[in-house]
């Protein structure tokens, strides 16, 4: 009784040390996709959760940011995201597989990545286990100047036309304790920090190396209704730093819902349902509430979310939950 009190304060102080920490944060902008849906997207930030799914997994999800806007000059513009992405237990050693492909629009510039990632489970005393997670892939970006409205006409830019693209390797790392219902990890994507100037110095754009703290509880209330508090915290280059705060409810494991807040710029609510006579099958929706600067954008950001679960025999470990089984469902 001792032991689990202490890691009852253990985890508790955790996580109202982040809560603190963050309230000291400021925003700035980053480089990578965000989503609403991050929770259920963790591989997309740490390849420690590549294994960590309820079976093998196939995730899809559209976000449309400031949905609906349409610039002043050229029409359309608001960014768009698409992802998609795998993850397995592996038969080969102690650990997980998993990839992603994300296509990120951002009006004239857009970028796509490819990963793969790997991770090994360590099992630790007392029932906890760390997963150490690599992943290695491609990140293209590419810039229409065809699309670029130049102010000042002598800016050698608006002379260029065509379509440019070019194609760098990445690199990312990551680790991600578990103990019981708690989880919490740290990432590094970007490792290698590649550099893209479409053979222009005036617009070379490096992409800096981007840090993401994870951590989440699982807080079962009744034997039908699990409420999880999760936190996102990411840092570019150590200089700037946001934060994502949710609290999901799962009822019978079947129907979510849940809320969000992106630190000075959304609220966000979300519900999802799992459909299929086998459940194998999850729909979500998210919608955002735009806070700050909506004079200059679209007042809300939407996500959709499918999951597909594929059968498997694979021994599968849940991501930072116990298992309990009771006559009418699990999880």
């Amino acid at each position: 009784m001792e032991a689990i009190s202490r890691y009852h304060i253990m985890t508790r102080a955790f996580l109202l040390t982040l809560l603190c920490l963050c309230c000291h944060l400021s925003l700035r902008a980053q480089q990578d996709a965000q989503f609403t849906h991050y929770m259920f997207n963790q591989l997309y930030y740490n390849p420690a959760f590549a294994g960590l799914s309820n079976g093998n997994t196939l995730t899809a999800i559209h976000r449309s940011q400031w949905f609906g806007y349409d610039g002043t000059i050229n029409s359309g513009g608001a960014p768009s995201t698409q992802m998609i992405s795998y993850n397995t237990s592996s038969k080969l050693w102690n650990g997980g597989l998993g990839f992603h492909v994300v296509n990120d629009n951002l009006g004239p510039s857009s970028n796509l990545e490819f990963q793969v990632s790997g991770s090994y489970f360590l099992d630790l005393p007392n029932g906890a286990s760390l997963s150490i997670g690599l992943k290695a892939g491609m990140f293209s970006s590419s810039i229409d100047f065809d699309e670029i409205v130049v102010v000042d006409p002598r800016d050698g830019v608006g002379n260029l036309t065509g379509k440019e693209s070019q194609l760098r390797p990445d690199l990312g790392v990551g680790i991600l304790y578990r103990n019981g219902n708690f989880f919490g990890g740290f990432s590094t994507n970007h490792l290698i920090q590649p550099e893209f100037d479409f053979g222009q110095d005036q617009i070379a754009n490096q992409l800096l190396r981007h840090y993401y703290l994870t951590a989440g509880y699982d807080y079962a209330l009744t034997p039908e209704l699990t409420i999880t508090p999760t936190l996102l915290l990411r840092s570019v280059g150590f200089d700037s730093y946001n934060w994502d705060l949710s609290v999901i409810g799962r009822f019978r494991d079947q129907l979510w819902g849940g809320v969000s807040y992106r630190q000075s710029e959304s609220a966000s609510a979300m519900i999802g349902y799992k459909v299929l006579k086998d459940r194998s099958l999850s729909l979500a929706y998210a919608v955002d509430i735009v806070l700050t600067d909506r004079q200059s954008k679209e007042p809300t950001s939407q996500e959709i979310m499918l999951i597909y679960t594929f059968k498997s025999k694979t021994r599968v470990r849940n991501l930072g939950r116990n298992i309990i089984r009771t006559p009418r469902y699990r999880y």
